[in-house]
């Protein structure tokens, strides 16, 4: 069972390589959040959260879709490598299966509640090695 859980921010984009594909990127705002305040990130706050990072997201790209949201990823997900994956075909492969920001302060960021955590889970942190 899960000890925490993730707040992401989604924004989806269209592939410019295949049409009519789309993608989310994702942005970890508060990473490692312990379970006792999973209650308090109803529907009503994630509206709210999604709003006030829309207004604040400094997008460049032109394939953006207008469509973002708040996810609730728990600890599991979060940190699940190739090697979880497939652990014959990927044996030793720490790298993270899905790219929600866990090794990066992107720009939504707000907290890590627990960077010990983080540190054991990522391989490097902002391009530098931990694992």
């Amino acid at each position: 069972m899960s000890k925490t859980f993730n707040v992401c921010y989604l924004r989806e984009y269209s592939d410019p390589e295949v049409g009519g594909e789309y993608f989310y990127s994702y942005e970890t705002v508060y990473r490692n959040v312990p379970m006792k305040f999973k209650k308090k990130f109803n529907e009503k706050t994630k509206q709210k959260m999604v709003k006030f990072l829309d207004s604040n997201y400094k997008e460049t790209a032109t394939n953006y879709q207008n469509i973002s949201k708040v996810e609730l990823i728990d600890e599991e997900q979060y940190y699940t490598t190739y090697e979880d994956m497939w652990p014959i075909e990927a044996e030793g492969d720490r790298k993270m299966w899905q790219d929600y920001g866990q090794q990066y302060d992107r720009q939504s960021l707000r907290k890590d509640f627990n960077k010990k955590l983080t540190n054991r889970n990522v391989l490097n942190y902002n391009d530098k090695r931990l694992n």
